[in-house]
């Protein structure tokens, strides 16, 4: 597992989408937008919305791809034959794909903490890591689910930008949405990237309560991922 789990680690540490999406714009956005947009508030909650968006591009995403192209070639049928199990297979590259996107997540809030110059209390960024950590697993879980649903790099891409747009836009993660329709803050209140937000915002804030909440919710997610990547997983196309 640990061999794999490196290998997985340094071939997707070389993808040239993790550091456009995953890193780049992430932290232009967040450094760019928090500077020039003159509200007290703001910086905040920008680099928070960029670290989630940073953890949503690598984890669904790019993975979605990288799924399908491994099932294509024939990589979980040739396990069939091997010693090792699926399961552990699995595992190995989850746990790679969920490191990369935590530690992108670090470096956009590491960077957009020192350019925008906030104070992060020791609490609120412990408190971040396991909100990382979970949110990235479940996004990877989920990225399986939609490899599953897909035949060609043109369906991962239509059911990405299907999932990804209506997450991002109906959520808080980049503008207030106080004065939106009725209907968008119904949507927004069962948004699941709205709850790992939320998590990562009341972490920030030391607000205690919020955040256990959120987190649980981010929780839940990650087990209805895990559930629906064990029910729907594919070793070959048919």
């Amino acid at each position: 597992m640990r061999t794999i789990f490196s290998l997985t680690f340094k071939s997707a540490g070389r993808d040239p989408f993790l550091l456009l999406w995953s890193i780049i714009l992430p932290i232009g956005g967040s450094i760019g937008l928090g500077i020039f947009i003159k509200s007290p508030e703001y910086p905040e909650r920008i680099l928070t919305g960029m670290m989630a968006a940073s953890i949503l591009f690598y984890a669904f995403t790019t993975t979605s791809f990288a799924i399908l192209t491994q099932r294509r070639r024939g990589v979980y049928n040739l396990l069939r034959v091997t010693p090792m199990p699926l399961w552990r297979y699995v595992c190995s590259i989850s746990g790679a794909w969920t490191s990369i996107s935590f530690l992108c997540a670090m470096l956009v809030m590491l960077s957009g903490i020192f350019a925008l110059k906030l104070r992060v209390p020791v609490q609120a960024f412990l408190a971040v890591i396991p909100v990382l950590l979970f949110a990235a697993l479940s996004y990877v879980f989920f990225s399986f689910f939609i490899a599953s649903l897909s035949r060609t790099e043109n369906n991962v891409s239509m059911l990405t930008n299907i999932i990804t747009m209506p997450l991002l836009f109906s959520s808080s993660a980049f503008y207030s949405l106080d004065n939106t329709p009725e209907f968008i803050q119904i949507v927004n209140r069962f948004n699941p990237f709205q709850w790992f937000v939320n998590a990562l915002r009341s972490a920030f804030d030391l607000a205690w309560a919020s955040y256990l909440i959120n987190m649980g919710l981010v929780l839940l997610v990650a087990i209805v991922a895990l559930l629906l990547a064990l029910k729907t997983f594919r070793y070959a196309d048919i």
